[in-house]
């Protein structure tokens, strides 16, 4: 992973500090969520244990579970990480050019996406795969990433919309089903082609998302 600190760099100083208590189980948090993400994308959520994630992470079993009940819990915690790392990232590429016009946004989107995850491939699977993975722990946190991708396609359609480019708002299915066509797809690109691939997609999910929005016009 290259945008989140890996382990090794993120230990706390050795000997006194300043740190607050609150600072070092913030940090301790940190180091955990990144091991998990790193070792369930390496070995699968359901191979991959506690013991593996805090051998990775340099804390004991203890600090493990006075942080989290759990594995289960321990991943989620993550996978919100990475949903929310996501979302910060694609905000700021796109506030970098307020001139877009709305279907250079739906491209821009997508494109920033895709170059976000290709660069993180611990972020992909914890998004992508292993939440399919994990099973009805992570129902829920799956469903919130779902809906903070269909909301952004929302938002952007609104603006289509409103150039007169699209003659009224689609069901709000709509966008859940392109983004679930998206998900789905990026899925087998990382099980089947890897994430170095990831980019070859944009032009199918651009021409997908402007036919779902029904856009007139070029």
């Amino acid at each position: 992973m290259s945008v989140v600190l890996p382990v090794d760099e993120a230990r706390l100083p050795r000997g006194p500090h300043r740190l607050t208590r609150e600072e070092v189980a913030g940090s301790q948090r940190w180091r955990i969520g990144v091991a998990a993400l790193q070792t369930v994308a390496e070995n699968g959520y359901h191979a991959t244990t506690v013991a593996d994630i805090v051998k990775r992470a340099k804390v004991s079993r203890r600090t493990f579970y006075e942080l989290f009940p759990s594995k289960d819990a321990c991943f989620i915690a993550a996978f919100e990480v990475c949903v929310d790392f996501v979302d910060a990232q694609l905000s700021s590429a796109l506030r970098s050019d307020t001139r877009l016009g709305w279907r250079d946004l739906v491209r821009q989107s997508l494109t920033s996406y895709l170059r976000i995850i290709a660069a993180e491939p611990a972020f992909a699977s914890a998004l992508h795969i292993e939440t399919i993975a994990a099973g009805p722990p992570l129902v829920a946190a799956r469903s919130r990433m779902l809906s903070v991708f269909a909301a952004r396609m929302r938002a952007v359609c609104e603006l289509a919309v409103a150039a007169g480019d699209v003659p009224g708002m689609p069901p709000d299915e709509v966008f859940d089903f392109m983004v679930g066509g998206i998900d789905e797809r990026v899925r087998y690109c990382l099980q089947h082609s890897g994430p170095e691939a990831l980019l070859d997609l944009e032009p199918l999910f651009y021409s997908a998302t402007i036919a779902l929005f029904g856009a007139t016009g070029s």
